[in-house]
């Protein structure tokens, strides 16, 4: 048969099981333990700390994201506000530009009309010059050659 089936054998067997578990509980209780517990604590400082700088972290983040956000919006007003002075720029340019081709527009039509009245004036003249020539041709040919 088994020793440790023997029932003489129970009461020793108890009392061993018995320090055993004692030594083991003390041993337990004194080295692995505290250690455990000195792990954990470590950890959930260490924790601590790692959640403490993702959250100011974050809201760094979330600050730099505000920042950026308004800058975008400066600078979008900013381009905004040079686009419309380009604008307002060009169109008085333009104006200008406008103005000087109609002015010259307005010059060269004056001389055009000037010397198409001077050549009228030199064609009305040339044609009545014409008119008394060949008038007095004709009277010329009607009167001394009838004689």
């Amino acid at each position: 048969m088994l020793p440790q089936l023997d029932s003489s054998s129970y009461i020793s067997q108890l009392f061993w099981l018995g320090v055993c578990l004692s030594v083991l509980f003390i041993f337990l209780k004194r080295r692995v333990i505290p250690r455990i517990n000195s792990i954990l604590s470590k950890r959930d400082a260490f924790m601590a700390k790692e959640r403490s700088l993702v959250e100011s972290a974050e809201t760094e983040i979330a600050r730099m994201e505000a920042e950026i956000e308004r800058l975008k919006e400066d600078r979008l007003r900013s381009v905004s506000a040079i686009v419309k002075v380009a604008i307002e720029k060009s169109d008085v340019t333009l104006r200008e530009q406008i103005g000087l081709i109609k002015a010259e527009n307005d010059t060269i039509l004056n001389e055009t009309h000037k010397r198409l009245n001077d050549e009228l004036g030199n064609l009305e003249t040339t044609l009545k010059i014409q008119i008394d020539i060949t008038a007095q041709i004709i009277f010329e040919r009607l009167f001394f050659k009838a004689s």
